[in-house]
């Protein structure tokens, strides 16, 4: 079994990003979230995420809090190609079984409703005694109320446009994180990237993590060239995300 390098209750950083992810002021979901969290973290439970936007990252924040970065975290996606992970997005596998072995003494996550063909046989491998997987599973919001996960209790995503309020810290954290995985200093991120985020995505966590890292890689390289290298990423393919959105690098 894998012990947790970072997820205890008693994790200040844990508590902070749960709190980020489903709101400062709802208490009672951070610490219903935080049980669930070291039940799975423990392999006694399947850790649940519900919310109407793509969840993924999210999970795979919740995995290098408590399972630790250099764990394997692991998709299974039937419709996604087999790849291996990289800065911008986790591994995948089509087939269940080839994500459990790729996932080993890390963690396998699932979306519900893009099961693999040989879900059958992957549930019975996890099920096993000696299986060192936390699973983890994305749902709409809408399956949080669901009988099958009273307990352990989901954690519940609220959408950002009910927490308009702490749309500027939520930015905030998000960048400091992104200073701390990039190795860049604190002003990598200014006030005008701040806004920069805000008014062109903003819309899901997801796309607020993906924004900071491009954002303090953009202002520690100083160029589209160097940022791309810095993020393992094409040049045309980061180009193209700031020319969809208005401002570009400003």
């Amino acid at each position: 079994m894998t012990a947790p390098l970072h997820g205890s209750l008693a994790d200040a950083s844990l508590r902070a990003f749960v709190a980020r992810v489903v709101g400062w002021t709802d208490t009672a979901a951070i610490e219903h979230a935080l049980r669930s969290i070291d039940l799975a973290t423990n392999h006694r439970a399947a850790l649940v995420l519900a919310g109407d936007s793509h969840i993924t990252p999210i999970a795979a924040a919740l995995h290098r809090r408590t399972l630790g970065p250099s764990a394997p975290f692991v998709t299974v996606n039937p419709r996604r190609l087999n790849t291996d992970a990289s800065i911008r997005s986790p591994a995948n596998r089509k087939h269940g079984v080839d994500a459990l072995r790729a996932a080993a003494g890390g963690s396998l996550c699932l979306d519900r409703i893009q099961l693999p063909r040989d879900y059958l046989v992957l549930v019975a491998l996890v099920r096993d005694p000696i299986s060192d997987v936390l699973v983890i599973v994305c749902t709409k919001a809408r399956h949080a109320m669901d009988p099958l996960v009273i307990l352990p209790a989901p954690i519940v995503i609220p959408p950002l446009r009910a927490r308009a309020g702490e749309l500027p810290r939520i930015v905030a954290e998000y960048a400091a994180d992104a200073i701390a995985r990039l190795g860049a200093d604190a002003s990598a991120f200014t006030a005008a990237d701040q806004t920069w985020v805000l008014d062109h995505a903003a819309r899901t966590l997801g796309e607020i993590e993906v924004a900071t890292l491009r954002r303090v890689a953009l202002r520690r390289e100083g160029s589209v060239a160097g940022a791309a290298r810095l993020l393992k990423q094409s040049y045309v393919s980061l180009a193209s995300w700031l020319g969809r959105r208005r401002g570009g690098q400003s």
